[in-house]
């Protein structure tokens, strides 16, 4: 997910990538009941071979990505086996973060992603994979007041609304450190 701040504005255009193993997008199509063949077709989501992720095609995916855009910093879940990618994109010179997934480190970017949908501060060209992940999100809040994402009434994906949080989330913090810098694109 390229998150690209407009200073400007203070608006935010999202580019979305999504990845799937190419020997399960039938199957998970099937059962999630998405098109997940027609978003492949038409460019939406990338496949990688086999039938679990192959972290050597997101690595050569996610750094040709973050060259052609000047991507200043990635941000990954590393509860899900990202700790291998992550270590690949530091040695090519990123700067990686790993980012919680709920609680206080959600909260924040949670709380501007929404302000920016109501406020029609968030473009993302329609992409559908990323608007059925944000029809699929609901908001938690934990008992201390912070908000994130959740599946909580859902089965279905909402990894790019956890993506995209992620990123808002990058910038912020990039925002707080650096107030007078040029604007900045972040990756999920």
């Amino acid at each position: 997910m390229l998150v690209c701040p407009d200073p400007a504005d203070n608006s935010c255009d999202v580019l979305p990538f999504f990845w799937i193993p190419e020997a399960n997008a039938v199957e998970r199509a099937h059962r999630d009941k998405v098109d997940y063949l027609g978003w492949i077709r038409d460019g939406h989501i990338r496949v990688t071979d086999g039938n679990v992720t192959d972290y050597t095609v997101l690595h050569r995916d996610i750094t040709e990505i973050c060259r052609q855009y000047n991507v200043r910093g990635v941000a990954v879940d590393m509860k899900f086996n990202a700790q291998m990618l992550a270590n690949l994109l530091q040695g090519d010179g990123l700067a990686v973060a790993g980012w919680p997934q709920g609680g206080p480190g959600m909260s924040a970017p949670s709380r501007t992603l929404e302000n920016m949908i109501l406020q029609g501060r968030l473009r993302h060209a329609g992409h559908p994979v990323l608007t059925w992940n944000a029809g699929n999100a609901a908001i938690h809040e934990d008992r201390r007041g912070n908000i994130f994402p959740s599946k909580q009434a859902s089965t279905e994906r909402i990894d790019g609304i956890v993506a995209l949080c992620q990123g808002l989330g990058m910038w912020m913090r990039s925002e707080q450190s650096n107030a007078n810098a040029a604007p900045e694109i972040f990756f999920i």
